[in-house]
């Protein structure tokens, strides 16, 4: 069963008035850790006629779990100054929307005419290059593996003089620039431009745009979706069976067309298209390893270059990942490791003495008892969360047990800290709903 939540309906009034939008589409038989957790971000080019649904329904065609989020107030792009706190960047609905769930993938729709410009030359009443690092850095922090999916697009099927004449020298431009936006983000651009240039030459029959000239038909939306398809599941959407009303023939050569357009050998490092992997480093013997082999390897810690081997020694308290490239030229983002075992002492907080007992952990009832040594009550006890701030606590005192109440915690790990006659003892928990 597919459920929709939706606000609006008529396309026609979406095109001459701002809204708010949010679609949550998912399987409900589907298991959550199989499930794709997609969030579109943009306005009315993605809207048009429910682009991420055809999405949706692709996946459901190739038997993959999905579920998809929407953000796409008509009109709104990612950092247009004048709009406020109407722009992507600044909207609090947005972000509440982003924090909602842990999203694999955020594909992110900004305004096209943003990056017709000469290359590298953005329209200063807009934060193009800000305004995404501020999207992407809000998604990573609620999910590390999470990947950016850059939506390089069309603009006007006329052109827009001086930047271009046709379509199709717009679709050109706007790929160089979202490829230089790509030069600090580091993550994946769906190829969605390079599509409609080839169905525009090989399928001339098929209009791509609607009847302003800007929009997307209903078959341009439906190519569209098949590139975003194939570029997240890294799956050849011509072997697909979905066809969204369309004949069998037009929408097999549209799927043929978006196969082509991300499978591309040049394409492929050109796009980063390689980068939607998700790949987490792992703790080995005091150092972070990644699996499988890559060409190359940049390590960070906190921000700033670690090391360039295979192999990255911790060398503190703080958060790392790896930049990989692989032997076609595709960059990696890894998950983010973050360290903390050494937060307040120079041991692990798991090798402590077993005087110091906790349970249940993790805790899930909202109530964790603490031991030591047979004291009753105990004081001076202390929880911080991984960033090193204190949260508010309850500690009550029943039966004989001291009791730490965990209600109104969010979901995480903690280090639990207990003054005792010998000292101050350490002990991680893990907080779970």
């Amino acid at each position: 069963m597919v459920v929709f939540v939706t606000c609006v309906t008529d396309q026609r009034v979406m095109r001459n008035s701002f809204y708010f939008f949010i679609a949550l589409c998912f399987a409900c038989c589907a298991r959550a850790q199989d499930t794709t957790k997609i969030l579109f971000i943009g306005n009315s080019f993605t809207f048009f006629n429910n682009m991420p649904q055809m999405v949706q329904s692709l996946a459901d065609s190739a038997h993959l779990p999905v579920l998809i989020g929407m953000h796409t107030p008509g009109g709104v792009s990612v950092g247009d100054i004048a709009q406020g706190s109407m722009a992507h960047m600044n909207n609090p609905a947005l972000f509440s929307l982003i924090r909602s769930r842990k999203w694999d993938f955020a594909v992110l729709q900004d305004n096209q005419g943003r990056f017709i410009r000469d290359s590298a030359v953005f329209s200063p009443a807009s934060l193009v290059v800000q305004g995404h690092l501020n999207i992407m850095d809000s998604v990573k922090a609620n999910n590390s593996c999470a990947k950016m999916i850059l939506f390089g697009g069309w603009a006007f099927k006329n052109g827009s003089p001086p930047y271009g004449n046709t379509g199709i020298e717009l679709i050109k431009r706007i790929l160089v620039n979202y490829r230089v936006l790509n030069d600090t983000m580091k993550e994946v651009i769906a190829p969605i431009g390079e599509a409609w240039t080839r169905a525009i030459n090989y399928l001339p029959a098929v209009n791509l745009w609607d009847a302003d000239d800007a929009h997307p038909s209903y078959a341009g939306s439906y190519l569209t979706a098949s590139v975003i398809f194939s570029t997240i599941f890294n799956l050849p959407a011509k072997t697909l069976d979905y066809s969204a009303g369309l004949s069998s023939a037009t929408s097999g050569k549209l799927r043929a067309f978006a196969d082509s357009a991300v499978f591309d050998a040049a394409g492929r490092t050109i796009y980063n298209l390689g980068g939607a992997k998700k790949i987490a480093p792992q703790q080995q013997s005091g150092q972070l390893i990644v699996p499988g082999g890559f060409a190359g390897y940049q390590w960070y810690m906190d921000g700033l270059p670690a090391g360039n081997q295979p192999a990255q020694n911790l060398a503190g308290n703080g958060d790392y990942w790896a930049l990989l490239r692989e032997s076609d030229g595709c960059l990696i983002k890894t998950c983010m490791y973050r360290e903390r075992n050494n937060v307040f002492t120079g041991i692990s907080p798991d090798k402590l003495p077993e005087a110091l007992e906790v349970y249940p952990n993790p805790v899930m009832d909202g109530r964790m008892r603490i031991r030591y040594n047979g004291m009753v009550p105990l004081y001076g006890i202390t929880l911080v969360n991984m960033t090193g701030l204190a949260e508010k606590i309850t500690i009550e005192t029943l039966n004989g047990e001291t009791h730490l109440l965990t209600t109104g915690l969010k979901p995480g790990c903690y280090i639990l800290i207990v003054a005792t006659p010998g000292g101050k003892l350490h002990k991680k928990i893990t907080v779970v709903e």
